[in-house]
């Protein structure tokens, strides 16, 4: 195991137990918001597949959490976002982080397409303000540029 796998698990120990450690590192404010991301999918039921996956035709392309919603396959992008952030979550994913995420996703399926035939992509932004957090959760969303 590598010391960056060790020290995000050992975030999520924290924040499971309630703590919230100070998130002015990037690394710890994606992971935080991934996170809570991933606890609000599982209230709404649904299945853990995937966290952070990587095509292996390029280390580029990832996906932050893949879920299944009954029989839907969906996709998540989480976009966590302090409150200095100039814009939200939803409207800070560029076309070419789109063009990725569309490639990405297109990685996955070809793998496991026989297994999946309906699918989605979800945009999950989370606003951190001090002590408090907001969630908004997109269904749906296109990726076509």
């Amino acid at each position: 195991m590598t010391k960056f796998f060790l020290s995000r698990k050992l975030y999520e120990l924290i924040w499971f137990l309630g703590f919230r450690p100070s998130l002015n590192n990037n690394h710890t404010k994606g992971w935080y918001g991934e996170w809570l991301a991933s606890h609000h999918l599982q209230k709404k039921n649904y299945k853990f597949i995937a966290k952070n996956w990587r095509s292996s035709l390029d280390s580029r392309r990832e996906i932050d959490l893949i879920y299944l919603d009954r029989e839907c396959l969906v996709f998540v992008e989480v976009r966590a976002r302090s409150a200095k952030a100039l814009n939200h979550g939803y409207s800070s994913i560029t076309k070419a982080k789109k063009k990725t995420l569309l490639r990405a996703c297109n990685d996955f399926l070809r793998l496991h397409r026989s297994r999946y035939l309906v699918y989605r992509f979800d945009v999950i932004e989370i606003d951190l303000k001090g002590l408090e957090e907001s969630l908004l959760h997109h269904q749906n969303v296109s990726l076509f540029p």
